[in-house]
């Protein structure tokens, strides 16, 4: 199985080298399904390359996957649960939106990493809505108090930013560009044993089904 994931993440790995649509190299299937909704390794792929995502030290490509996985399962069930309850506006997307520009570089390298999926800059906000959700429900509900010290943040983009951007061949942003970027991750970090309880009681509600992690097993 192990295989099949590096299989999955070389391929887009020699898009960037190749400046192919990664539509051509991936064999897509199922990773997760929640309820009805399913989730593709291409989802997993997409947001590897479009999402500000932080490789922690140490931690495997199949570990890495499965992470990622593991928190488009958390999205989808935090847009399924709260879409009829919150409508999300403009001002929620801008700063996932400026996190995503941030670390590709500029609008014009986003546009360019999502023609790798056949998508287009309109596409990205039906892509990124579940994470703007979670994101939003988080923020409004378990991490307005917490602060986090400069040197932490410092800290994490030399011993962990910057050894993942150049693991994944990805562009290198400074410390000034990255600090709200990093802040933001950490804080959400410092909020996961609240986080965990909220989406233990929400996710009975579910039907949760990770094959990826199952077929690792």
């Amino acid at each position: 199985m192990y295989s099949k994931l590096k299989v999955s993440c070389l391929a887009w790995l020699i898009c960037l080298a190749l400046q192919l649509p990664a539509s051509i190299l991936t064999v897509d299937r199922i990773a997760a399904v929640v309820n009805d909704e399913i989730i593709t390794l291409s989802d997993i792929d997409r947001a590897l390359l479009v999402y500000p995502v932080f490789r922690k030290a140490g931690e495997s490509e199949q570990d890495l996957y499965l992470r990622i996985l593991e928190d488009l399962i958390n999205y989808k069930i935090a847009w399924l649960e709260y879409r009829d309850e919150i409508q999300l506006t403009a001002e929620d997307f801008n700063p996932l939106q400026t996190a995503i520009i941030r670390k590709a570089g500029s609008l014009g390298k986003v546009v360019s990493l999502l023609q790798r999926f056949d998508m287009a800059w309109e596409d990205l906000r039906p892509f990124i809505r579940e994470r703007v959700m979670y994101e939003k429900v988080l923020k409004d509900n378990f991490q307005m108090k917490i602060t986090i010290p400069f040197r932490q943040i410092e800290d994490f983009y030399n011993q962990q930013y910057l050894p993942a951007q150049e693991s994944l061949n990805l562009p290198v942003r400074s410390l000034v560009e990255m600090a709200p970027v990093i802040e933001k991750h950490l804080r959400t970090l410092q909020a996961k044993g609240r986080v965990s309880g909220w989406l233990r009681e929400i996710k009975q509600s579910y039907r949760v089904e990770n094959r990826l992690a199952r077929e690792t097993r």
